[in-house]
């Protein structure tokens, strides 16, 4: 029979380490999970059959052990004040840094993983992202519950990749953990082990609702999440991007919880704002506009705002030509020009918006189920959409400073 190693305050007998926090290599606790893992369920607690021991006894101490001044890290101010923080380490594109721990949400149709499949497969062979500067290569842990194995190579094919480049890619394809990220240890336990084994500098959740059992609405879910697995990555200085899917009502963000929002670094959300396409000698080049906006942001360093166009080529089979695939950042200039086509275009529409009577207090569905409702036709382009919406409510809300001065 087995003791049980943890105590009734989730401590570990063996190495002293909280279990929301990690475990000593010689741990008892990951032998178990290792080999013998039918003595504990699938959320990682002890099994009944095993034999509740006593307390450990109290030994006193003059001086805190090794182990403690390891567990609870007091600053050393001195040393602090003489590190220097003007040096960003930004990981490639420039909107993360080394370490954070970032949401990247987006409709379905947005293109995220496509978006983020090109942006590690750069990370890992050095290559520059929308326009930044080229870097050492990186190593990439990704878990995904969405792709399939043919939407992941004709990706990597379309980007211009061989299989020589992906060494450092390390790619888990519907990985089956022992229960949901957020709600058993054993699963947590089970990711940060693969992470101890392959040292990422950066890991990938794609998407994150695939990973949890919690409820999306349930702020425990996102708050339990991050205890155990993103606290002990950003602990390491390992960068964690997890998918998420945007909700019902775009202007809202990501669906569920807010709690989602608050326990990363920041939070990008993408939207498509335009797709042409155009015809050449058999060749079809797909060209797609997305903003990514930073709704919330910890530290406000770096961009609010980028704007990227995607460019494609299909052959007339369909499918994407190789290194034909690609995103590029627009340059300040090209923004700027593109901002004021966008709200020049929004605000003739508010005016007309206007004259038709359309109410306050609407936000981005709620202003297009009035439209239909009214036959008015808004724009396809989302951007313009939400630029409409933005001078609908700023017009409102100077009105009532218009009455007391009449």
């Amino acid at each position: 029979m087995i003791e049980r190693i943890w105590d009734t305050k989730k401590c570990c007998y063996t190495c002293g380490m909280h279990r929301n926090t990690g475990h000593k290599p010689n741990c008892l606790y990951k032998e178990h999970v290792e080999g013998q893992s039918d003595m504990f369920d699938v959320v990682g607690e002890p099994s009944p059959l095993l034999t509740v021991v006593a307390e450990p006894p109290v030994v006193e101490q003059d001086e805190p052990t090794g182990e403690a001044i390891e567990r609870f890290p007091s600053v050393n101010w001195a040393e602090a004040f003489g590190m220097d923080f003007t040096q960003i380490d930004w990981l490639p594109g420039r909107f993360m840094e080394r370490g954070q721990q970032v949401a990247l949400v987006g409709d379905g149709k947005v293109g995220k993983s496509l978006f983020v499949h090109e942006w590690l497969w750069r990370a890992v062979t050095g290559r520059s992202f929308l326009n930044d500067e080229s870097h050492d290569p990186l190593k990439v842990l990704y878990f995904d519950r969405e792709n399939s194995l043919r939407d992941i190579v004709t990706r990597m094919q379309a980007f211009g990749a061989t299989p020589e480049d992906l060494e450092n890619f390390d790619y888990r394809m519907f990985p089956k953990f022992s229960g949901g990220l957020d709600a058993g240890q054993l699963a947590a336990v089970e990711l940060l082990s693969i992470v101890e084994e392959v040292k990422p500098d950066i890991v990938v959740l794609d998407t994150v609702s695939r990973f949890i059992s919690g409820k999306e609405n349930d702020s425990d879910t996102w708050l339990q999440l991050y205890g155990r697995i993103h606290a002990p990555l950003k602990d390491q200085g390992i960068a964690c991007v997890r998918l998420d899917h945007m909700g019902k009502d775009v202007d809202r963000g990501s669906r569920g919880s807010s709690a989602k929002s608050q326990d990363v670094d920041h939070v990008w959300e993408m939207t498509r704002t335009d797709v042409r396409h155009d015809f050449g000698d058999g060749i079809e080049a797909v060209i797609t506009n997305i903003l990514m906006k930073r709704t919330h942001t910890r530290t406000g360093l770096g961009d609010d705002s980028m704007q990227i166009i995607r460019t494609g080529r299909k052959a007339p089979s369909g499918m994407w030509l190789p290194g034909g695939t690609r995103h590029e950042r627009l340059s300040s200039a090209q923004e700027s020009a593109q901002d004021q086509k966008i709200r020049s275009e929004a605000r003739q529409h508010v005016d007309i918006l206007l004259m038709k009577g359309v109410p306050a207090g609407m936000g981005r569905d709620g202003l297009k189920k009035w439209c239909a409702d009214h036959r008015y036709k808004l724009p396809g382009k989302n951007e313009v959409v939400a630029e409409i919406v933005k001078g609908i409510k700023e017009y409102f809300a100077t009105r009532p400073a218009l009455g007391e001065g009449d």
